[in-house]
């Protein structure tokens, strides 16, 4: 594959993905125009209610791992995907031209062998490659509006499902059906440990996306922007994949 061809995949991967970020609106002035404050206003309640969920685990003391945990944490990631949805649209005119940012900053995981086998692997709906891809775009754009390392961000986001085997698979044979949840993030980082360089960051966005799911919290903010935008990616996929059969 050229260095053409295999860019031109990613920009695919990722405009099929572009309403998590972007509007449907065309004019440029009006991101930052009456659009601005309107979404600013609309986004405000979704994210007092994200972190009034946060809180209440907190709060009132609910065991990490309770059903009543997971589910305030999946109305938090909610809401977030609301935010990432209506804030983040007017930020998209500044996100679309630093595409070939993105691709210069993990090109070199793009284009390898080994990593460009999970194009042979099903993530839910799409294939794990198509995921990370669109994982990794959303958690660079997020962290770069935010002042974030969206160098790690970036990285971090498409090496963190880097598990080379069929998950389906492995649940079926797996009698606590929770094997893979809890595994696959270490194995993700043995191998990308195994043919990049990763840095201590990029190893806690790795091992860590998983939260709350899995028990390690994430030590750093980038940690965090990755483990909400593999959510809101496969949250965007599921329901694209719903309505793709409804069709």
């Amino acid at each position: 594959m050229t260095h053409f061809s295999l860019e031109a995949t990613v920009d695919l991967i990722i405009s099929r993905g572009d309403k998590i970020l972007t509007t449907t609106n065309s004019s440029k002035n009006s991101y930052f125009g009456n659009l601005w404050l309107l979404r600013l206003l609309v986004t405000i309640p979704s994210l007092l209610f994200a972190f009034s969920m946060i809180s209440q685990v907190f709060v009132k003391n609910y065991p990490l791992y309770s059903e009543t945990t997971l589910f305030l944490f999946l109305l938090a990631s909610l809401s977030c995907l609301h935010i990432g949805i209506f804030l983040l649209g007017p930020f998209s005119s500044i996100a679309r031209p630093h595409r070939r940012e993105f691709f210069n900053l993990t090109g070199d995981i793009l284009s390898h062998t080994e990593f460009n086998k999970l194009k042979g692997y099903f993530h839910h709906s799409n294939h794990i490659y198509d995921h990370v891809v669109r994982v990794a775009y959303i958690s660079y754009s997020i962290a770069r509006v935010l002042g974030l390392d969206y160098k790690a961000a970036a990285r971090g986001g498409l090496l963190h499902d880097f598990f080379l085997y069929d998950w389906r698979e492995r649940k079926a044979n797996d009698i606590s059906k929770s094997l893979h949840g809890k595994e696959h993030p270490y194995i993700a980082l043995e191998n990308a440990q195994k043919y990049f360089e990763v840095s201590d960051l990029e190893a806690d966005i790795i091992v860590k996306h998983m939260f709350p799911k899995t028990r390690p919290i994430p030590r750093y903010k980038e940690s965090f922007v990755v483990s909400i935008s593999d959510k809101i990616a496969a949250i965007h996929e599921y329901l694209s994949h719903n309505r793709g059969r409804k069709a």
